[in-house]
């Protein structure tokens, strides 16, 4: 059909697929009007009043061959032409951007060759590769692309060791060269889906608009090879030493139905944990809970780590690394009761025993005008009651609130507390009791503002004669969270929740505030049966700067009194929980990384946030990092300040080059 085509009409049928229909000669509207009011006469004059009778059909018949005969010839003198765009040999641009990330050297080709030696094999090499197509018709200019678009001298360039696949980087860079010169389009060849930052449709919708097409040459398989990837790892970045750290690994396996898989952790080079994951199903993400404690104070690096699988294609992604800030202590926390009761005493016992690293300041209320202060460093402290002023109560880390009533407090030392959470970034925990809460008339106060559940300023107390006991139940999130593990197997840690005894409620709250997280919930327990629908008993949010953890039961201290001695589940729990509140909170100077996790090669922002005694953002200040590679070079930079996101932050960029940095 081609050559009868190129025969008939001098060109291909694909080129009149895509001309445009047109006429040469231009007729005017008047001789247009006079030619077929002419036509319309001849055919009254020939068929209208003719001199014998023609039937209707037959006149019809006559009518329609004489206007298309007038039609194909005014169609004719028209002078038909089709309009078909052909390109100047070498008078425009064409692009060519091959990935040149590491995944190219992944060997998954059916003749065992690497993806890019493919690419330089099927595209670049002999006389008739599409490469040297177009070179005939077009200036080409090759380019190979990670982060951005490098110009390259030839295809034996292309070496597939970039760290990322930023598409969209990569055409960000092309559009700047070619501004002054005239791109036709872009032939993108890669492996995989862009995985930049940067949005890849903004920079699409560009070239779209200066109508420049992208063409997108595929390489690799379609399907998933054989692979294990240890895809992200999640733990807390600072932690109080002696703490158990809790990590999740989530890996994802393609090509396994069946078998085990092995992750190790090493702290610093030193193997510390390993443990086996049983395979469930092709790509299917699964989750390896991790607990353990870090060897000393200071900054300790992390290394998690697959062991290859048979016949794995790659084992790159079979690694992630990770920092730990690992503070000395200790920390402060200031605790708040209102009357003498068994919690008190059992909470402050938990604390004494084996911990040196969380100092436990507290203020009793043992009677009417009588106080009484344990932990307090010098006389000095907490001499007039509960902090007055703010430097006072931002010398602490974490603030726990007992039973004890609004009215305890002046309007200026509860819109303290809000500051201590929201501002100076501390840890505050309310626990249950009958001044506590909505009985405790918080409701119309700052401090309602920050708890996780809501108070209505109604009562939320029983209405039976006794208070109702409550079986502690963990929820999902509860499961991993590092205040309520006591043993690394799920199994194990969900057993000993089983056996620890119910407790008592005071008040019941169940408006759980968005953002916030339960913990735990409780169930009503009847002859040793929980049942009923379950109500809140442990919940946090994050309130601005810092955290906040509502504790509705106020007799824990029966996890001790009722189990042997030589269990110290409940010394564990509060351990735990006052460790986990107190530590994140900041100091008057922090510096990180603005993202967690970066490759080689990233450009990563450090942040900086710096306060003063009342923990408000310095504006004047001249901040300078220091950043330290694991070879020992030292890097000084400075942060300039700025408002970003609501937040005053002093910020400035530089390049990872290779492993972690400590600031």
């Amino acid at each position: 059909m081609n050559d009868l085509m190129r025969f008939l009409f001098k060109h291909e049928r694909a080129v009149f697929t895509k001309g445009q229909f047109a006429f040469d000669t231009r007729l005017s509207y008047v001789l247009l009007a006079l030619a077929v009011a002419l036509a319309l006469l001849l055919i009254y004059y020939l068929y209208l009043q003719p001199r014998f009778k023609l039937s209707s059909k037959t006149l019809a018949t006559l009518v329609a061959l004489r206007l298309t005969f007038f039609a194909f010839l005014l169609f004719l003198l028209l002078r038909p032409v089709l309009i078909v765009s052909s390109v100047v040999p070498r008078s425009s641009d064409v692009a060519v951007l091959v990935d040149d990330s590491q995944s190219m050297q992944l060997a998954d080709e059916s003749d065992a060759r690497t993806r890019l030696d493919a690419v330089k094999a099927k595209l670049f090499t002999g006389e008739n590769s599409p490469w040297q197509i177009l070179n005939r018709k077009f200036k080409t200019d090759l380019l190979g692309f990670s982060r951005n678009a490098i110009e390259l001298s030839g295809v034996e360039s292309l070496a597939g060791d970039g760290t990322t696949t930023d598409v969209a980087g990569a055409l960000r860079n092309l559009m700047r060269r070619s501004v002054n010169r005239p791109l036709s389009a872009v032939v993108l060849v890669t492996d995989g889906a862009h995985n930049g930052k940067p949005d890849l449709e903004e920079q699409l919708r560009q070239l779209r608009a200066k109508n420049v097409p992208v063409f997108t040459v595929g390489v690799g398989r379609t399907s998933l090879p054989k692979d294990a990837e240890l895809m992200r790892v999640n733990m807390p970045r600072r932690a109080l030493i002696g703490s158990a750290i809790h990590a999740e690994a989530l890996v994802r396996t393609s090509g396994y139905q069946t078998g085990s898989l092995l992750l190790s952790v090493r702290e610093d080079g030193r193997t510390i944990k390993t443990r086996e994951l049983t395979l469930r199903g092709d790509t299917e993400v699964q989750t390896i809970n991790l607990d353990f404690s870090p060897a000393g104070a200071g900054l300790r690096r992390y290394t998690f780590s697959l062991t290859p699988l048979e016949d794995e294609l790659t084992l790159v992604n079979n690694t992630q690394e990770a920092l730990l800030e690992v503070g000395e202590g200790p920390i402060k926390v200031l605790y708040i009761e209102g009357e003498p009761r068994w919690e008190y005493g059992k909470l402050r016992t938990a604390l004494t025993r084996n911990e040196k690293n969380v100092i436990l300041v507290s203020f009793l209320r043992s009677g009417e005008n009588k106080f009484y202060r344990q932990g307090v460093e010098s006389e000095g402290d907490l001499a007039s009651g509960f902090p007055v002023t703010q430097d006072e109560l931002f010398s602490y880390q974490g603030l726990i609130l007992g039973s004890v009533e609004a009215s305890f407090f002046t309007t200026e030392q509860l819109k303290n507390i809000e500051a201590f959470v929201a501002r100076r970034g501390g840890g505050l925990l309310a626990l249950g009791g009958r001044r506590a809460f909505e009985e405790g008339r918080f409701a119309s106060t700052p401090v309602a503002d920050l708890l996780p559940l809501s108070l209505t300023g109604g009562s939320g107390k029983s209405a039976d004669a006794e208070a109702p006991i409550y079986k502690a139940q963990l929820t999902a999130r509860g499961r991993s969270h590092p205040i309520l593990r006591f043993q690394e197997d799920d199994a194990a840690n969900q057993k000993n929740w089983d056996e620890l005894s119910p407790l008592t409620i005071p008040q019941v709250l169940q408006a759980v505030k968005p953002g916030a997280t339960v913990l735990l919930e409780a169930r009503r327990t009847i002859d040793g049966k929980a049942s009923g629908a379950a109500i809140p008993l442990l919940v946090e949010e994050r309130y601005g700067r810092g955290q906040s953890l509502a504790f509705t039961a106020s007799d824990t201290w029966r996890w001790q009194m009722r189990m042997d001695s030589k269990r110290n589940l409940h010394e564990t729990f509060w351990r735990q929980m006052l460790r986990y509140l107190a530590s994140p909170a900041p100091k008057q100077i922090e510096i990180e990384a603005a993202q967690v996790v970066s490759s080689l090669g990233d450009t990563v922002r450090l942040v900086a946030d710096v306060r003063n005694s009342k923990f408000e953002p310095l504006k004047d200040a001249h901040v300078k990092a220091r950043v330290s590679a694991p070879s020992g070079a030292t890097q000084d930079v400075s942060l300039a300040f700025t408002s970003r996101d609501g937040l005053d932050i002093y910020e400035e960029v530089c390049s990872r080059r290779s492993g972690p940095a400590s600031s």
